[in-house]
């Protein structure tokens, strides 16, 4: 398990490792760079097959173009606007995409809910879920149409 976020979010790193710890109760320590952004990485148990990843549309599009191949996560729960447009991707991986009434991923101001960078709902819901991994998983995020056939993946 891996949790991405952009570079231009660095100063949330602190608030994000409370947050996933909150969750998962494992220490989340930055990685090195993964092109423009910084691995949050479990110490010790690894936690589910998964890569989240948050950041803006055009960003995660970016990230996903040049590094796709090299992602080792059988899964990717993707945070971000737009998410119909990871649907390439949902062919080759389970790709998941932030619940949404609408094509954005509304960021409401942390600090409201007692945390310290800008939430969307997805995280919010996730962080509330009652349940194991993937009961949060599915309440929070929707999986891609490409992922659920399976005979399309090589």
């Amino acid at each position: 398990m891996r949790y991405l976020i952009h570079k231009s979010q660095t100063a949330e790193i602190p608030a994000r490792q409370s947050y996933l710890y909150d969750i998962f109760h494992l220490y989340f320590l930055p990685g090195n760079p993964e092109g423009s952004f910084i691995p949050l990485i479990p110490v010790g148990e690894i936690g589910p097959d998964i890569l989240f990843i948050t950041g803006h549309n055009d960003q995660v599009v970016g990230h996903l173009s040049s590094y796709f191949r090299t992602i080792s996560e059988k899964r990717i729960a993707i945070t971000s606007c737009f998410g119909g447009s990871f649907e390439p991707w949902a062919i080759k991986k389970k790709v998941y995409v932030a619940k949404s009434a609408s094509p954005l991923c509304v960021l409401r101001k942390g600090e409201a809910f007692g945390f310290g960078f800008p939430i969307s709902d997805a995280e919010l819901n996730f962080y509330n879920a009652d349940g194991d991994f993937e009961t949060k998983l599915k309440t929070a995020y929707e999986l891609l149409r490409g992922a659920k056939n399976e005979t399309r993946l090589a």
